[in-house]
C-alpha cells in the first residue's frame, strides 16, 4: 500500500522499505521510520521521532499521538488511543494497550507489556520483562524493577521504587 495520498508526511521524513502509512496520518519533520512499519489512520507523529523496524502504531481504529523526540524500538505494538509524550523511550518488543498515556521522558525497557487504560507519569522507568495490568496509575519518577507485575487498578504514587521480581497488588 505504501504512503496514502491522504497522509501528510514532511519531505524530510526518512522511510524504510515496506512501510504503510494510512489516511489521515500526520508525520512532522526529521522523523525516521524503519522497515516494515504500519502506521494506522489518524496517527500524529511529531518531529524528531525515531521508529525502529517492524512496528505497528494504531492497531485498531482511532488516534495515536506520538509527541516530539520519542524513540520506539523494534517489534512494538502501540494500540489506539495512546499518547506517548515528549522524549519517551520505548524498548524492543513492547506492547502498549489502548487508551494508555506514557508521561514525558519516561522509559519503557524491552519486552514490557502495558495493558489498556494505563497512565504512567513523567520521568518514570519500567524495567525489562515487566507487566502492567489494566487501569494502573503510576506517578512521576516511579521505577518498576525488572520482571515485576503491577495488578489491575493499582495506584503507585510519585517517587516509589518497586523492587525487581515484585508483584504489586495494593496501592503504594
Amino acid at each position: 500500500m505504501g504512503i496514502s495520498k491522504f497522509a501528510k508526511v514532511d519531505p524530510s521524513v526518512k522511510v524504510g522499505e515496506n512501510v504503510v502509512v494510512e489516511d489521515g496520518v500526520e508525520i512532522e519533520r526529521n522523523v525516521i521510520i524503519g522497515h516494515n512499519v504500519v502506521i494506522h489512520a489518524d496517527t500524529k507523529i511529531r518531529e524528531g521521532t525515531f521508529i525502529s523496524d517492524n512496528v505497528i502504531i494504531g492497531k485498531s481504529d482511532g488516534k495515536v499521538i506520538v509527541e516530539k523526540d520519542v524513540t520506539i524500538g523494534a517489534n512494538c505494538i502501540i494500540y489506539t488511543g495512546t499518547l506517548l509524550e515528549e522524549g519517551v523511550v520505548i524498548g524492543d518488543f513492547v506492547s502498549i494497550g489502548e487508551n494508555s498515556k506514557i508521561g514525558k521522558f519516561s522509559k519503557i525497557e524491552g519486552r514490557v507489556t502495558v495493558e489498556s487504560d494505563v497512565i504512567i507519569g513523567s520521568h518514570s522507568r519500567i524495567e525489562n520483562d515487566s507487566y502492567l495490568c489494566k487501569d494502573c496509575r503510576l506517578g512521576n519518577d516511579v521505577i518498576v524493577g525488572i520482571k515485576s507485575l503491577v495488578l489491575s487498578g493499582v495506584k503507585i504514587s510519585d517517587g516509589k521504587i518497586i523492587n525487581p521480581k515484585s508483584t504489586v497488588s495494593n496501592d503504594l
